[in-house]
């Protein structure tokens, strides 16, 4: 359904706060293709807190090229779907992916 005031049914990043971290409601807004169209559900959220977690958890492993790959992946008509890929696949294999995130302008650390 459309989303409008008049309905009810917008989201709101205030109310978000209340309940999600910053960063999570980051990832689950700029997660999308700027080209695409989405809808807004339910699960984003939790499973955007959840990617938050597994990044935070990847913190201070090994080096990687994933800043290099998200870079490319940015390059290449501002590809976030990419982007998070690449963090995903690099903190899943134990690599550092602060620096990657913080080009995202996601902050690790909890409560920044």
């Amino acid at each position: 359904a459309k989303m409008s005031k008049s309905l009810g049914n917008l989201v709101f990043v205030d109310a978000l706060r209340k309940e999600w971290d910053a960063a999570a409601i980051r990832l689950g807004i700029i997660g999308h293709h700027y080209r695409t169209e989405w809808s807004w559900d339910d699960d984003l959220m939790p499973a955007s807190a959840a990617r938050l977690e597994m990044w935070r958890e990847a913190e201070g492993g090994h080096p990687s090229d994933v800043l290099e790959r998200v870079r490319d992946a940015l390059d290449d008509d501002l590809d976030t779907p990419a982007a998070f890929a690449a963090i995903d696949d690099a903190a899943a294999s134990g690599h550092d992916v602060r620096a990657a995130a913080d080009l995202l302008g996601i902050a690790l650390a909890p409560g920044r």
